[in-house]
């Protein structure tokens, strides 16, 4: 993926100025194809625990210690953990593995199989929401271990049916407060070129942090703006429930009003899946400070 592709797709929402940042675009889409192709749904044992492979596997080269809650009917919770090797600031991360059934009938393209179709790459689940945890993978891996706070990730396979074993181990965890909680994404509307935020329990650390997300957005002229809610949830939410209680948080990603979750032609725009990489980017770097 060239410099000239990604300010060319920008340019078709009348965005100037784009800078390419040092994610490795080609890498990603590989992962991430391969991530589509294991089509981790609840009928679908086998594509679950590739991605939970997958993610150990990462994440151990990453430097974490990585911990499987099971039960014999379920498949596991990840919870995983690395400390800072200069910061006593810690962040935590929820996401999920599992993605819904699709309808292969209704899609354009094949669903278990990611398909580049211009700014725009199309697959179950890309948006919700392996796309989004593979890019913060991604931004892990491009900052040294002195640039980023302690880090406590949970991964959940069953967020599509409701989050039974979620629900059973998030409780037991007992996890230190921290000093953030990222979410499983956010959201850029297109149409007006501004990018939300969603925030709750805000502090003056977390309002600098928006500041510092929101000046990455100059360069591709968009604007941020901030609803103080959480993610719309269809299923009462384990870490909604169990783990965030009163501290800050926040849904910050690359979703937009075409991503199509739970739809046919689910999809994440190339140019803002790069955006979003160089936003986590920096708000790792701002709490490791």
């Amino acid at each position: 993926m060239t410099r000239s592709y990604l300010k060319k797709e920008l340019l078709k929402y009348g965005i100037i100025n784009f800078k390419i940042n040092t994610m490795n675009i080609v890498e990603y889409m590989a992962d991430l194809n391969y991530l589509v192709r294991n089509n981790a749904h609840s009928e679908c044992t086998k594509g679950l625990l590739l991605n939970v492979e997958f993610i150990k596997n990462k994440l151990e080269n990453l430097g974490f210690e990585v911990r499987l809650y099971k039960n014999e009917s379920s498949t596991p919770v990840i919870y995983a953990f690395r400390k800072s090797k200069k910061s006593n600031n810690s962040i935590g991360i929820y996401n999920h593995y599992d993605v819904e059934l699709t309808n292969d009938e209704q899609w354009n393209t094949n669903s278990t199989e990611l398909t580049e179709i211009g700014e725009r790459i199309f697959g179950r689940g890309v948006a919700d929401n392996l796309g989004i945890w593979l890019l913060r993978m991604y931004a892990i891996e491009n900052l040294s271990e002195n640039e980023t706070p302690e880090i406590h990730w949970l991964f959940e396979g069953q967020e599509e049916l409701g989050s039974p074993i979620a629900h059973e181990v998030f409780p037991k965890l007992n996890l230190p407060s921290m000093d953030i909680w990222f979410e499983e994404t956010g959201f850029f509307d297109l149409t007006e070129f501004r990018q939300r935020f969603l925030t709750l329990n805000e502090n003056s650390k977390l309002q600098q942090a928006k500041t510092k997300a929101s000046n990455l957005l100059r360069n591709i002229e968009f604007i941020s703006y901030t609803e103080n809610r959480h993610l719309t949830k269809f299923d009462k939410c384990p870490f909604l429930t169990h783990i965030l209680n009163n501290q800050p948080y926040m849904a910050v990603g690359p979703n937009d009003e075409y991503s199509k979750i739970h739809e046919p032609n689910e999809s994440l725009a190339l140019p803002l899946i790069v955006k979003s990489f160089e936003q986590f980017r920096e708000l790792l770097k701002f709490y490791s400070e």
